[in-house]
């Protein structure tokens, strides 16, 4: 039962942080028991779990929701981000191999495909391949579980933003082609910078979002 619990918690986390839920959504017992193929009480405990990451709300049922940030709280989110994420990519800069490059130029590739195609789903999913790519590469334990707690929480207004923007011709990874290249010129400033300016993207379209649904 531990290790279902524990696949299942896995891939419910990695869900939420490539936006695979929405703000509001219910999440069901049920539903999901069903979709991993297994039995109610793994689900239940891995939906507690995330309760307790705050990645998701208890519901009366003993189900639960995707939370609702209020721009406040995202903006508060905005600002642990640029800092932790920031500092790590800094941090995995100075650590990083000719080989570390290689493979988040591989990962960067896929992005840039799945943007080409307009496979909304695929390049949400590389762009978080390649931040934790980046973001292990900085050897911290202490950060890294810090990062994922920030994901899980914002990872659903992530896939917003992605369906909103048009990334293709290089546009949706923009800001990691100029963080691998820094990073090949052994230019830690330079990587954090990209990374920042990346987070920063994100909320400037989930802004312009807002506006848009306030004018209609």
């Amino acid at each position: 039962r531990g290790t279902v619990q524990e696949r299942v918690h896995a891939e419910l986390r990695t869900l939420l942080m490539q936006g695979r839920f929405q703000p509001g959504q219910a999440l069901k017992i049920a539903d999901l028991a069903a979709a991993f193929g297994t039995s109610h009480q793994p689900v239940r405990e891995a939906i507690r779990q995330l309760v307790a990451e705050r990645a998701l709300e208890a519901a009366p049922n003993r189900s639960a929701h995707v939370p609702v940030w209020d721009r406040a709280r995202l903006d508060d989110l905005r600002k642990a981000r640029l800092a932790i994420e920031g500092l790590t990519a800094e941090l995995a800069a100075l650590r990083a191999t000719g080989a570390d490059a290689a493979r988040l130029a591989r990962i960067l590739d896929a992005e840039i495909e799945a943007d080409d195609m307009a496979r909304v789903e695929a390049s949400v999913a590389q762009n978080r391949e390649f931040h934790f790519a980046l973001y292990r590469l900085s050897g911290s334990a202490v950060l890294l579980p810090i990062i994922e707690s920030l994901w899980l929480q914002f990872g659903p207004y992530i896939r917003r933003s992605a369906e909103f923007f048009d990334g293709r011709e290089g546009r949706g990874a923009k800001h990691h082609i100029e963080a691998l290249r820094a990073l090949k010129r052994r230019d830690p400033a330079q990587v954090r910078r990209a990374i920042e300016r990346d987070i920063e993207r994100v909320f400037a379209i989930l802004s312009a979002i807002w506006k848009d649904e306030a004018r209609a």
